[in-house]
């Protein structure tokens, strides 16, 4: 039911939208009817590039929700002081992004004490759902769906914003984890560091960094396969 709805907000929108740049003057459709269709084009390509690679963001996703189940507080450490800086970035992205968002959809409402005709410009974005002069009730239900369209679009964007650079800080966060890995196994397994040890100490440390290497490596090649 939700799908429905969106979908059938989004097919509106554009409907309303394309003629709306057509008929309204060319000042109001640059300023205002740019940004909507920039962003709506935005969102749709990055939308349909996920889909169109599914199957491999899903092999991608399950490899680092494994990697995850079982990583060590090394792996802990790194992920959670990768993600962490970007937390608050982000809430304050979503937060004054929707408000603002909202505010300059509903500036159009004041003209409702002023005015009891309306024209195609008065809308916030250049749309056309009736033939101008129309009735407050027309400009009121226009109004409604373009903000609901306009904050959907933006809200869809923010989440797929969100979802590519958790991705991608995933991903670093793997790179980080071998290389602080790297630098232990080389620290604690140099053998000149301790010029006392004996041959059977010196045999321990070198399977233990065989072990931790191998280990690695394996780690390694589930992150890049």
């Amino acid at each position: 039911m939700y799908s429905i709805f969106v979908w059938l907000l989004e097919i509106i929108q554009a409907i309303v939208l394309i003629p709306g740049i057509i008929f309204v003057p060319r000042e109001k459709a640059l300023k205002d009817g740019t940004v909507t269709c920039v962003v709506t084009i935005e969102v749709f390509f990055m939308v349909m590039r996920i889909q169109a690679h599914r199957k491999l963001m899903n092999q991608l996703i399950r490899r680092l929700n494994d990697i995850l189940c079982v990583a060590d507080e090394t792996m802990k450490n790194i992920v959670t002081t990768t993600l962490k800086p970007m937390g608050d970035p982000l809430k304050f992205y979503l937060l004054v992004g929707w408000l603002s968002v909202f505010i300059w959809c509903c500036l159009p409402f004041l003209l409702i004490s002023e005015k009891v005709a309306f024209l195609y410009e008065d809308y916030r974005t250049p749309a056309i759902f009736s033939k101008q002069p129309f009735s407050i009730d027309v400009f009121l239900v226009g109004s409604v769906l373009l903000l609901l369209s306009n904050v959907y679009i933006f809200l869809k964007k923010v989440g797929v914003d969100i979802y590519m650079i958790h991705l991608v800080l995933l991903i670093t966060a793997q790179y980080r984890y071998i290389s602080t890995k790297l630098a232990i196994i080389f620290r604690d397994g140099n053998p000149q560091s301790e010029f006392d040890d004996s041959c059977q100490e010196y045999q321990l440390k070198d399977q233990w960094v065989r072990k931790e290497m191998e280990a690695l490596c394996r780690h390694h090649s589930s992150v890049i396969q």
